[in-house]
């Protein structure tokens, strides 16, 4: 009894992973694909340090975003390469050598025969994978990227190996021979890398227009870029052609047209899509090969297998509906995939480095100044929760950090970001509401270094003695650097918050503006300024 109930790993994993790993080839080709990262992340770390002093966006986060774009596109043309290479001869080299006879005598199914041979080819493209994840995790140094980047990028480059995996062993299976197999499946992986680009590209030369997302849905490299898109900065310097490579391959065609930013939203990535049709092509073409490697009555189902097969389908089926409903009030209509963009202005445009891949609805500056007209449109920040007050001034922050940094257009370094202690309305917009001065406490300013803990920069807080001498709380010496100034946070009718924010150099210049901060999908983002600046 102890024997029948002692779990067993199938037999074939564990011939098939001591037959690959025992010789050199594994291992060399794992040093090979590490060292081949390693060099290509230090070239392009130098390239960013050369061209990154010709851009606004500071250096720290280009490094990273740079970093996170080089090495997640490496590693899926490694899956792209490799994956093939290593599934598409699991059953056909059996049969070439006459043992596969041999294993259909052996008391294991054939499904347990075909799932062995798909997890042991598998599993070292997943060593492969993982093992650049140490490498890859030295971007959050450079900071510019969240782990949730780094899922999301992960996540998708699975997908395609398990999805190319299971198709060359169904090629495997189905052709029997491995060279046809594999010539077969590269060039299926060749269709899906270079065909659907094409036909996008010949699609918008011969409509005179923005071709429809969907044509780049099955293309492995549009899925992973649209993941990476949003993480992208605004302004990458000589590093520009990243970006705009990027966003044309993920769907956006705003970089070579111009297109507008969506006043209501923004289509779902790319990605949002292609998990599921990966998803679905990997169930169908696995139920196949479960079929074909069996020697007799290939296509007869027992009413079992059936039921077995229909309540996965449906059990997928449902699990993507459910995720597309929960997230339905983050992006536009699922229908938008089927579009042109150019005539719905869909199109998202140039984002700042902040993490997020929701809705950000740019608020018009006409409504804005009308509201500024006339106090009555705000109420007190006693309204505010303390907590979310914090959040709101974070997110002020983090705008300024990471586009509205520049003064006269000359990049300044923000390594180190100094808050002052006590707000001031005076800074920006003139006609906004002039309320006291409030102080931070020493919580609120714990809580707002907190929600900015994921930025590359130190934040320390100084005290305003004078116009040009601002004194650190810690030291008590005087200070300069970039220093910005907060104002009252003024709820606005319709929920969103009016925060002034100023910039400073001391002795050198002085800007400042309004910014409106909502709440977006239970964050609070600036989705709006007054569009103008007031320098002293």
């Amino acid at each position: 009894m102890q024997t029948i109930l002692k779990p067993t790993i199938n037999p074939i994993i564990v011939k098939e992973l001591r037959s690959r790993m025992r010789g050199v080839r594994a291992f060399s080709t794992l040093t090979a694909v590490l060292l081949s990262m390693g060099f290509a992340s230090y070239v392009l770390y130098r390239v960013v340090l050369t061209t990154g002093q010709y851009s606004a966006t500071p250096l720290s986060p280009q490094i990273g975003q740079s970093l996170f774009f080089a090495l997640a596109l490496m590693l899926l043309l490694m899956v792209v390469t490799i994956t093939p290479a290593v599934t598409a001869s699991a059953i056909s080299s059996e049969d070439e050598k006459q043992t596969f006879e041999m294993l259909m005598a052996t008391p294991l199914s054939p499904a347990s025969i075909l799932w062995g041979k798909l997890v042991s080819s598998l599993s070292y493209i997943f060593l492969l994978i993982f093992a650049a994840i140490p490498m890859a995790s030295l971007i959050f140094i450079f900071g510019g990227v969240a782990p949730r980047d780094m899922a999301k990028a992960l996540l998708v480059i699975v997908s395609v190996a398990v999805t190319l995996g299971v198709f060359s062993l169904f090629m495997s299976t189905w052709l029997k021979r491995t060279g046809r197999a594999t010539v077969l499946s590269f060039l299926v992986v060749a269709i899906l890398l270079f065909g659907t680009i094409f036909i996008f590209a010949a699609s918008g030369i011969l409509r005179q227009a923005e071709p429809p997302r969907w044509m780049l849905v099955a293309n492995p490299m549009s899925a992973l870029f649209s993941t990476l898109s949003p993480s992208l900065a605004s302004n990458y310097g000589g590093m520009g052609f990243v970006q705009g490579f990027a966003w044309l391959l993920g769907g956006n065609m705003q970089f070579l047209t111009g297109s507008a930013i969506s006043q209501t939203g923004i289509p779902r990535p790319l990605y949002h899509y292609t998990l599921p049709l990966y998803g679905f092509i990997t169930l169908v073409l696995y139920m196949f090969s479960t079929r074909l490697i069996r020697p007799t009555r290939r296509w007869s189902l027992h009413w079992k297998e059936s039921l077995t097969m229909a309540g996965i389908l449906a059990a997928f089926i449902g699990i993507v509906g459910i995720a597309f409903w929960s997230t339905s009030d983050r992006y536009e209509h699922f229908t938008n995939i089927f579009r042109s963009p150019s005539g719905d202005g869909l199109i998202m445009g140039p984002q700042p480095a902040v993490v997020m891949e929701r809705a950000v609805p740019m608020v018009d500056i006409p409504p804005v100044q009308e509201a500024l007209s006339s106090t009555e449109s705000f109420t007190p920040v006693d309204q505010i929760d303390e907590a979310e007050v914090d959040a709101i001034y974070a997110a002020v922050v983090r705008r300024i950090y990471q586009t509205d940094h520049n003064l006269n257009s000359a990049p300044i370094d923000i390594s180190i970001i100094y808050l002052v202690t006590e707000t001031d309305d005076s800074v920006g917009d003139p006609v906004v509401p002039i309320e006291p001065s409030r102080r931070f406490d020493q919580g609120a300013r714990g809580s707002i270094v907190a929600f900015l803990e994921d930025l590359a920069i130190e934040i320390l807080w100084v005290d305003k003695q004078s116009s040009d001498v601002f004194i650190n709380i810690d030291t008590g010496e005087v200070i300069g650097g970039l220093i910005i100034t907060l104002g009252n946070p003024h709820l606005y009718a319709d929920g969103s918050i009016l925060v002034s924010a100023s910039l400073t150099v001391p002795g050198q210049a002085a800007t400042g503006k309004s910014y409106l901060v909502g709440l977006v999908d239970d964050d609070w983002v600036v989705v709006g300024d007054t569009g103008m600046e007031w320098s002293r």
